[in-house]
């Protein structure tokens, strides 16, 4: 199975790349295609806004409550308005992308947009074609203290396995489970029920029964996986996993991945250049400042090139020559980006053994001084 994700304009580019990068890092019979460049726009006679007076007229939704922004602690302030679409302009876009590119019939196309929905559902596929489907990105902070790209991902899975458990004909409330059981097909019509679905990752006996007879036991297995893999992420990423050992930081010396494999071989993703720092710092454990960075210019340049493909040699060394730039705030904006990798990753508390720290002026070391 082929899964295209496209994007709306609203939805920022970190974000997207942050759910493709989750929904990757898992391997497997599935295929995930992100594409940056589909950023799609709405017209105005596409969108019109909602009033919602006060909560309580918020949460009266004539949706069904599976995906349903009803909350008892929601972030969000009232009265507001949401901008809305409805169902058929979501799934216009995605029938538009297929034929657009083309996208043979038999794959998927998911839009993830910021824009709300008639509904108000968090996601949902198309009865007329349920190859096409939509995930609500925004939200998700209503109901968990997460980066939100975890339970987007968590939805792109969700909607596959759907895919092949439902009936697109019938009502979803006929065949969901109004109990909540820990299953990927629960109603979750309490926020707690919601926690508690991703955070098992499970599918039932029942549903995978149906799961079984229609979808390819591979793909299953690899859905799963991805499923099980966020779980494990969003627990680090929520703090609920704060009370453990320590985890060793392994690099793969095949392709310079970075994993922690006491925390469930959770791979911490950066990019090149941000993975040449870091590994630079694991090197001193002594620590360096960040006016050191001239002296190691060729220790960096020989590590850049080690894990960088892309550009020539001559490209390559300028980024080194701008990072190493003591007038340049590119080592600054790299060791936050390396911050923020591993606190959505595994949590703040526990992040803050793993990447690097220093004040101002200070040396900086990986991890705890």
């Amino acid at each position: 199975m082929t899964i295209h994700l496209i994007k709306s304009a609203e939805l920022s580019a970190e974000v997207f790349t942050a759910v493709y990068d989750l929904l990757t890092a898992v391997d497997g019979t599935i295929t995930i295609k992100c594409d940056p460049a589909s950023v799609i726009d709405f017209s105005q006679e596409e969108i019109f806004s909602r009033f919602y007076e006060h909560e309580e007229a918020f949460s009266k939704m004539t949706a069904p409550p599976m995906y349903s922004l009803i909350s008892s602690d929601s972030r969000r302030s009232f009265p507001t308005y949401v901008k809305t679409a409805s169902w058929s302009t979501l799934f216009n876009k995605c029938e538009i992308y297929r034929n657009n590119n083309p996208i043979p019939e038999n794959e998927m196309v998911l839009m993830l947009t910021e824009v709300g929905n008639k509904y108000n559902w968090f996601a949902t596929l198309d009865k007329s074609n349920p190859n096409n489907g939509f995930v609500h990105t925004a939200d998700w902070d209503m109901f968990l203290s997460c980066p939100k790209q975890f339970p987007i991902a968590y939805e792109v899975i969700a909607l596959l396995l759907h895919r092949f458990s439902f009936d697109s004909q019938r009502p979803i409330t006929e065949q969901a489970h109004a109990r909540a059981i820990g299953c990927v097909s629960d109603l979750c019509m309490e926020k707690k029920d919601i926690i508690l679905k991703m955070r098992t990752a499970d599918v039932c006996g029942d549903c995978m029964t149906k799961l079984k007879a229609r979808m390819p036991m591979q793909d299953i297995i690899h859905a799963l996986g991805i499923m099980d893999s966020l779980r494990v992420k969003m627990l680090y990423a929520q703090n609920f996993k704060q009370h453990v050992e320590l985890s060793e930081v392994y690099i793969d010396p095949r392709n310079n991945k970075i994993y922690l494999p006491g925390f469930s071989n959770i791979e911490i993703k950066l990019r090149p250049l941000e993975k040449a720092l870091y590994f630079l710092f694991m090197r001193y454990s002594n620590g360096l400042f960040l006016s050191d960075l001239p002296d190691h210019r060729d220790e960096l340049t020989e590590i850049y090139e080690l894990i960088s493909h892309t550009g020539t040699r001559v490209e390559m060394r300028e980024r080194i020559n701008d990072l190493v730039n003591v007038l340049s705030n590119s080592a600054s904006e790299k060791i936050s980006r390396i911050k923020r990798a591993f606190e959505e990753a595994i949590g703040p508390d526990l992040a803050k053994h793993y990447y690097i720290q220093g004040g101002n002026g200070e040396r900086k070391r990986v991890g705890r001084g």
